[in-house]
């Protein structure tokens, strides 16, 4: 069952934003502690906020009565100073607590998208390059601009706000109060008119940065393929022009930016020029006492100020908002609750009916292609190259979806099982093996192996997994991809974990070609007889030795399964097979 999202069906900012709320009172008690302590230390700072301004006016009204000092003009001194200072250290220690929200949050999204994230990158042919993690390395920030400036701050604001203008209305006129309301409102308006004008742009400049993390991971990953083949050059211009790309997006947004203050600060200060202006007349004509006037102008600076940080955060929101989208988006992809499905004691058949396989590109994979594996067999798949072997193997254990037909383990529909689970039927084990950058025992113990390490040390002694005299060292890096290693070792170390997985097929896609002769043969025999009577052995080789020793062979050709029986028989019944051979396929 595929993970839901609150707006897995809108993706405008209002339902992204909502959507993170809804998750942050998802996250468990904690989370929730968290929010509330911090909101009431943004609390204790408003009230802090709206006392300060009239504490001052009262503190020089208090003076102008009688200049000589008094415990009345102290108290209102240590009110003064107490509320400006107390709520400055309020709103920063509210950022402990905001500060553990945004990192769990951040766990939280950032797994789940790799979660929805990985089993589609798996499934692909163009694999993931640097998108998803550019992703995730900008979410911290993204969300820092959303949930701690947009959401947390909006509101304790707006109530300042309102207090504050409730203060005002009632010691001076309320034309001051109606005015003030004005400009902040008139200010918020420019704020949110400039960030929908601010969106495309950021949404440009986002996709110019997606696009330079790819890059560099596609070639940072294949250094040794540029360095080696004289195109460093080239492949460094290349990476030049996306960064001016992606400046050239980032100046686009930024004069977005620029036009959007304009707008805004210019209409604020016409508005608070205007109060000023207003203020000091109605004090020079004694309608209005200096603390009256004070109080009004440090209520507007007061208020001004966070809210133009609140309108800077909102014209940021738009690319902060597409990076948290995109995140969510992969995160709705997810993989939900793993279901296994009735997994067989032993050796399991395999049979695919009527299937047919096309890429996203529509290019024909395979096509109409019915047959039945017996359970415990050894059967190879063989054809010329680009007639689909690999493409149907992929497809047996998975990890292609068929676009018609069904795949079925034993008694077991392999689309009704979630692909978190399928390696519990059927486990598939590519020609080219990559490693993750851990040592050697991380690698040939990785799950769901049951090979223990006194095993996997005499196995690969019996492999010559080293020259005869090398003492095998399993806490050895094996580096990135597994680069130091070469690729018979890669072979090896990996067939020796899969010996010790219980699994009803296991499907090896030319996952021997690294071998020589000797070793494949001594590997296989032992992998054979391991599996005997438990896992049902599929292969796709180019080896004529290896198909002369199945139990069963299938022949693809053209995306066709052409022909499917014991070597001997398709030798003399299938033309095109017997050609395949004579023309040294091997």
């Amino acid at each position: 069952m595929a993970a839901t999202n609150p707006s897995c069906n809108d993706t405008s900012d209002p339902a992204v934003v909502w959507a993170l709320v809804r998750r942050l009172f998802a996250l468990g008690p904690g989370v929730r502690r968290d929010l509330l302590w911090g909101l009431f230390l943004e609390g204790v700072a408003v009230a802090l906020g709206v006392i300060g301004p009239f504490a001052l006016k009262s503190l020089i009204d208090a003076l102008s009565r009688s200049p000589g000092a008094s415990s009345l003009v102290l108290g209102l001194g240590l009110v003064f100073v107490g509320a400006w200072a107390g709520g400055g250290i309020l709103s920063t220690w509210r950022l402990v607590p905001s500060t553990r929200v945004i990192d769990t949050l951040s766990a939280d999204l950032a797994a789940a998208a790799l979660a929805g994230e990985l089993p589609r990158v798996a499934a692909s042919r163009d694999g993931d390059s640097g998108r998803t993690l550019g992703l995730i390395e900008r979410l911290p920030f993204s969300l820092l601009i959303v949930v701690d400036g947009l959401i947390w701050r909006s509101l304790p604001l707006a109530l300042q706000i309102a207090a504050s203008l409730w203060v005002i209305a009632g010691v001076i006129p309320a034309s001051y109060a109606i005015g003030l309301f004005l400009t902040l409102a008139g200010y918020a308006v420019l704020s949110w008119w400039g960030a929908v004008r601010h969106r495309p742009h950021a949404s440009l400049a986002n996709l110019a940065a997606t696009a330079v993390s790819q890059g560099l991971g596609d070639v940072l990953r294949n250094a040794r393929r540029i360095v080696l083949n004289g195109t460093l050059s080239a492949e460094v211009g290349g990476i030049r022009a996306g960064i001016g790309q992606k400046a050239l997006a980032n100046q686009k947004m930024t004069g977005s930016l620029v036009h959007t203050a304009l707008a805004q600060y210019g209409w604020l200060g016409m508005g608070l020029v205007g109060l000023l202006v207003a203020g000091a007349g109605d004090v020079w004509a004694g309608r209005l006492s200096v603390g009256d006037f004070i109080m009004l102008e440090t209520y507007a600076l007061r208020l001004a100020l966070p809210l133009s940080g609140i309108g800077f955060l909102l014209s940021q929101s738009a690319g902060a908002i597409a990076n948290i989208r995109d995140v969510l988006t992969l995160r709705r992809s997810g993989a939900g609750t793993v279901e296994a499905g009735p997994v067989p004691s032993g050796a399991a058949g395999i049979e695919l009916r009527d299937v047919s396989f096309r890429y996203a590109d529509t290019t024909a994979g395979v096509e109409d292609v019915s047959v039945r594996i017996p359970a415990g067999a050894f059967a190879v798949i063989v054809g010329p190259n680009g007639s689909g072997k690999s493409t149907l193997a992929q497809i047996m254990a998975g990890v292609f979806a068929p676009s018609q037909g069904q795949v079925r383990i034993g008694e077991v529909d392999l689309a009704e099982v979630d692909a978190g689970a399928r390696y519990r039927h059927v486990l598939y084990v590519p020609q080219f093996i990559t490693f993750l950058n851990r040592t050697l025992r991380d690698n040939a113990l990785y799950p769901p192996t049951t090979t223990t390490e006194a095993d996997l040390v005499a196995l690969l002694a019996q492999w010559c997994f080293y020259e005869a005299g090398r003492k095998l060292d399993l806490a050895t890096p094996v580096g990135e991809l597994g680069e130091r290693l070469s690729g018979g070792q890669i072979q090896k170390l990996e067939l020796a974990r899969v010996a010790g997985i219980k699994v009803p097929v296991l499907i090896l896609d030319e996952s021997t070609s690294a071998l020589d002769p000797a070793s494949e043969a001594r590997i296989l025999s032992d992998l054979r007889q391991s599996f005997e009577g438990r896992t049902t052995l599929v292969m796709v080789t180019h080896r004529l030795r290896l198909a002369q020793t199945a139990d069963h062979v299938l022949f693809m050709k053209g995306g066709r399964l052409e022909a499917f029986g014991r070597h001997l028989d398709l030798v003399e019944s299938v033309p095109a097979y017997a050609q395949l051979w004579a023309q040294g396929a091997e």
